[in-house]
């Protein structure tokens, strides 16, 4: 038996380098080979993706044609509902826009029938309606609205002819008729589809922002924005509503338009009288006997805060704007001025002539007589002054728009007066010295002046008494009585003319940057979870300190003008200023909240949740903090005069901290 030879050393290093060598070959081999699929791996992915990319590519424009297509069949669909409820409501409703009887005896299931297709042609527009939403054309939805609806209305009774009804030509003393009834036509007609698709479409998210654009705005592109565009489009009726040239009628043109812009959301959403949203026992009963189930269609439900939303919006519109700036008001203004100063020259030109004494007053002798009675005024030149102050807060001679004008002149006639009673007291003014002539008056009538001796009143002890007298009536009337009226015009104390008063578009933008300033600090509310968050701090026994600026610019906007600010305003504005900024912090709250305790669950789940300092959570030390900051915003607003329970965005900040009230004991 051969004894196999075991080999040297060298033989055994060169048979290990071998092998060394060809593993080493196999792994280059190996890794190349990976290396070489990998790559081809990522080729063909790539590949894959820009396959994809191009077949996108070329579906795009059949998924543009599709959507193209989808809304102007939606569109043409939509107009010819429209002329179908246009000719159902023309035959079958009467001037109240209930369903009349099918015949003399008051058949109900006529009656019935009439109402069902009705509801169904609405069911219709409410599905087209809310398609062209989805595919981003609401806007084509209002100007379908506009030009089917809308129109063929302001046509029929929009016309010089109309304008000029019941007064002479130019006067345009049919334009409040006129106006209002395009309203009663439009509410009668298409009121249900106005509340359908206002309801449809305003969501909660508007108490926030209710000048927010919503995906169809039926009342404020589709009707007040023709009624507009048709008022400023005619030539002939542009010029007679806008520059008419007389003082009265662009008065009267301008409150009848402001009238009608105001109570339109209104007038276009609110229920008629007699008519209810709800379904009674009887009519269900005869709907599902009969196969009718129409009862059971959706029903808009209307709010008051839904008609507000909807007339903030005809307010925020670009065409609102343009419409307003149609109006040339400071020439308006300019005039009636000129009217207020010939009537104040006039009266300083008779006292000139013939004394303190002369009867120079030309206005109604009632009113006269009233301010005599009510003021004490003695000398007519004062009766005068105060009754052409008076004039400027009429009902047909004031303009919102121009109030700071009309105070400004009235401080103007008012100055007039002062500096002509002292050069009349410093001997600069002589009083008399005119001859015995015979003069026409302005009504073409004869009148004789008689010769008075020229004489300085200063010198008359009489004179110097009555006109100190007036003067001190004159101030207290100035910061009483006169202050009250013009508080009562600008802002009515009666309910409805409270409503139909609205801030100008300057007013409204001073509250939305008060109300924009105190909303900044807000950002601070999601840094309250990190302030306890994995920190171990104690629990917090104060409020933060970014909650003591939130109100700080209303608070010194409120300092600044409190003093100038008559009561008769109220708190309104205030009201809406921390109703505004309230509701921003009761999201930014129930946000962290929600937060804290998705939180709080995950770590239960796997068992990390520690007890800190205090014995609490950093969950529950987080909501103690928010319960300490919101009633620290309570005390702020209460300190502004404000009943914070009544303000609805403190009710939602009580409700979501009041879980912490038991924290409080604990810590």
């Amino acid at each position: 038996m051969t004894t196999p030879k075991k080999p040297t050393k060298q033989e055994a290093d060169a048979s290990n380098s071998s092998t060394s060598a060809t593993k080493s070959n196999d792994n280059s081999n190996t890794s190349s080979s990976l290396s070489i699929f990998n790559s081809t791996d990522n080729t063909s992915l790539n590949a894959v993706i820009m396959e994809k990319s191009r077949f996108l590519m070329k579906l795009a424009p059949r998924i543009r044609r599709l959507e193209s297509e989808t809304a102007k069949c939606l569109v043409s669909t939509l107009e010819d509902l429209l002329v179908r409820v246009r000719r159902l409501m023309e035959h079958t409703t009467n001037d109240d826009g209930h369903f009349i009887d099918g015949d003399n005896n008051g058949d109900y299931n006529s009656k019935q029938q009439k109402k069902s297709q009705h509801d169904d042609l609405l069911l219709m527009i409410g599905h087209c309606l809310r398609g062209l939403a989805l595919l981003g054309k609401g806007a084509d939805a209002e100007s379908a609205f506009a030009r089917v609806a809308i129109m063929p209305i302001i046509r029929s009774k929009l016309s010089m002819g109309k304008l000029d009804e019941g007064g002479s030509r130019g006067e345009c003393a049919g334009l409040f008729f006129l106006l209002d009834g395009i309203a009663n036509t439009v509410s009668t007609m298409y009121g249900p589809i106005l509340r359908s698709s206002e309801s449809m479409f305003t969501n909660e998210t508007e108490k926030s922002s209710p000048s927010k654009v919503i995906d169809v705005d039926l009342v404020t592109c589709g009707v007040w924005v023709p009624v507009a565009t048709a008022l400023m489009a005619d030539p002939g009726i542009k010029n007679a509503i806008f520059s008419p040239g007389i003082a009265n009628v662009l008065q009267a043109n301008y409150s009848a338009l402001d009238t009608f812009l105001s109570e339109l959301a209104s007038s276009l959403l609110q229920l008629p009288q007699g008519e209810d949203n709800g379904v009674n026992q009887e009519e269900e009963k005869t709907s599902i006997e009969s196969g009718d189930f129409s009862q059971f269609y959706y029903r808009a439900n209307i709010t008051a805060d839904a008609i507000e939303h909807a007339q903030t919006r005809l307010y925020a519109h670009p065409t609102t704007a343009e419409f307003f700036k149609r109006w040339n008001l400071p020439i308006y203004y300019q005039l009636r001025f000129a009217e207020f100063c010939k009537r104040l020259d006039k009266a300083v030109e008779g006292v000139c002539r013939d004394g303190w004494t002369a009867d120079v007053f030309t206005g109604e002798a009632l009113e006269g007589k009233k301010i005599s009675d009510a003021f004490g005024f003695e000398l007519p030149f004062f009766f005068e002054l105060y009754d052409i102050l008076l004039s400027m807060w009429k009902p047909d001679v004031y303009l919102r728009p121009l109030t700071h004008r009309f105070l400004r002149g009235a401080m103007q006639l008012v100055g007039r007066v002062l500096s002509f009673v002292k050069e009349g007291a410093d001997g600069k003014i002589e009083f008399g010295g005119v001859d015995g002539t015979e003069v026409k008056s302005d009504t073409d009538q004869s009148e004789t002046i008689v010769a008075t001796p020229a004489y300085f009143w200063n010198e008359r002890v009489e004179d110097v008494a009555v006109v100190a007298w007036e003067l001190t009536i004159l101030e207290t009337c100035l910061t009483h009585d006169y202050l009250d009226a013009v508080a009562e015009t600008v802002c009515p104390n009666d309910k409805e003319s409270r409503q139909n008063t609205h801030n100008s578009s300057s007013e409204l933008e001073e509250i939305r940057s008060i109300a924009s300033e105190c909303c900044t600090p807000l950002t601070a509310v999601k840094g309250v979870a990190a302030t306890y968050r994995m920190t171990n701090r104690p629990p917090p026994t104060q409020a933060s300190p970014f909650v003591a600026s939130i109100l700080r610019p209303l608070k010194e906007f409120d300092k600044s003008f409190s003093t100038r600010t008559p009561p008769q305003i109220g708190d309104t504005w205030k009201q809406q200023i921390v109703g505004a900024v309230s509701s921003n912090y009761s999201l930014a709250v129930e946000d962290l909240i929600a937060t804290v305790k998705r939180t709080e669950e995950a770590l239960k789940s796997r068992k990390t949740r520690k007890m800190m300092a205090g014995g609490m959570s950093d969950g529950e030390k987080v909501k103690l903090q928010l319960l300490l900051d919101y009633r620290d915003f309570k005390k702020d607003v209460e300190e502004l005069g404000l009943e914070a329970g009544s303000i609805e965005g403190i009710a939602k900040l009580n409700n979501l901290t009041s879980e912490a009230e038991g924290l409080l004991v604990t810590a």
